[in-house]
């Protein structure tokens, strides 16, 4: 199965922070063997942002380099394709969110995250 990663999900992932969900981890994990962990450019300019504030502990450039270890791990552009997709999404939404999840709905794949308004959404499928 593919997934989308959230920008915490992924920041979580990388530095082994205990708020990633165990099931989060075991859907992260399982693409090491199947499947692919996409990965919004939307949530790469995002961690460049709150890295710049002192949020995160993980940088840009620490985040480029992990996904550069990683065969399962895909980053999605932030495109036209995207674009219309989150256009033509009716729901009251920021927009950093609104384009991941349109992000997942474009890869037809499953988005790991605890934001509850997306949840509540059921847009997409998510898992946490």
């Amino acid at each position: 199965m593919n997934y989308v990663a959230d920008t915490h999900t992924l920041v979580w992932y990388f530095t082994g922070d205990k708020r990633l969900s165990r099931k989060a981890f075991r859907a992260l994990e399982e693409t090491l063997r199947e499947g692919l962990v996409v990965v919004p450019a939307m949530v790469l300019a995002e961690i460049m942002y709150i890295s710049k504030k002192g949020r995160v502990l993980l940088d840009f450039g620490e985040t480029l380099k992990k996904l550069e270890e990683y065969d399962n791990f895909e980053i999605a552009p932030l495109d036209v394709d995207i674009l219309k997709v989150a256009d033509s999404l009716d729901v009251d939404m920021e927009m950093h969110d609104k384009l991941i999840v349109a992000t997942t709905l474009h890869y037809e794949a499953a988005l790991i995250t605890r934001d509850q308004q997306i949840k509540d959404s059921a847009i997409v499928p998510t898992i946490w």
